[in-house]
């Protein structure tokens, strides 16, 4: 790789994880080409190379942000859940922020609110199916609605968000010790 090959691997790097910030601290409606070229150190022009507008920025963004996590293996129902958790922690602290948040919960009816929920929903499902298979495996309590753990399981992380934090390193022990009793058959130890 050539040097310019480096600087433009380096640039491409900047304006992403600019945009991210932005949208983390201050959400989409403040991420624009000035912002983002402030932020990164990288000029308008180079920005507009790459990017045709805000709407290709914030795509660019969300691409990021919804790469595949891939399951640890041999671990106990309980540890994996608590491991997904610890990744979810991770995802609200450096993608979601509070400007995201808002964008979702406003919902201007705008590409990005849309954008940002298929995130989420290709987010949730390896969470989805990784609780349908602890259920089919009898881990899990018959008969258990996978779809609202999930959404009670986000919903406490973007609580924490709304709430002017994010979910520090206890909060995945915190959530289990609340939920476990419910999700698990009453014999399950």
């Amino acid at each position: 790789m050539s040097d310019g090959d480096h600087s433009q691997v380096g640039a491409d790097a900047r304006i992403v994880a600019a945009t991210l910030q932005i949208l983390r601290d201050k959400g989409p409606n403040a991420v624009n080409v000035e912002a983002v070229a402030t932020a990164s150190g990288v000029a308008k022009t180079t920005i507009y190379r790459r990017y045709e507008d805000r709407e290709a920025l914030l795509g660019a963004a969300i691409d990021v942000a919804t790469t595949e996590v891939t399951l640890p293996s041999g671990m106990s129902t309980y540890d994996t859940l608590h491991w997904l958790l610890g990744a979810a922690r991770i995802r609200v602290q450096d993608i979601v922020g509070r400007g995201t948040v808002a964008a979702i919960l406003i919902d201007d009816g705008g590409p990005f609110a849309e954008q940002l929920r298929d995130m989420i929903r290709m987010r949730s499902h390896q969470l989805v199916a990784f609780l349908d298979e602890a259920v089919a495996r009898g881990d899990l309590r018959a008969g258990l609605d996978v779809k609202l753990v999930v959404s009670v399981l986000l919903g406490s992380a973007v609580g924490h968000v709304i709430r002017g934090g994010e979910p520090d390193e206890e909060w995945a022990d915190r959530l289990l010790t609340l939920l476990w009793p419910a999700l698990t058959p009453p014999e399950h130890p």
